[in-house]
């Protein structure tokens, strides 16, 4: 993995760790600056969380789309 997708694939992480989700379940690669997606991302129980994970992911997507050294996102995450 050349060195620009492993910075821009902990660039990721980092954001993806921003949201108030339980990312654990979920696999990022990110091969000639595109990021793929998978495995499964479920809520939080706790106060605040959010009710509606497909915006959570839409939104997810919008930021990393934006983000230097990414090109394009493929999304296969499924919501439990």
């Amino acid at each position: 993995m050349p060195l620009e997708d492993k910075e821009a694939r902990l660039r990721v992480m980092r954001e993806i760790a921003k949201f108030d989700i339980d990312s654990t379940m979920l696999d990022v690669k990110l091969i000639n600056q595109v990021v793929y997606m998978g495995g499964r991302i479920s809520r939080i129980r706790r106060t605040g969380a959010p009710d509606n994970l497909h915006k959570v992911l839409e939104e997810m997507e919008e930021i990393i789309r934006g983000m230097k050294g990414v090109n394009d996102v493929v999304m296969e995450v499924k919501i439990q």
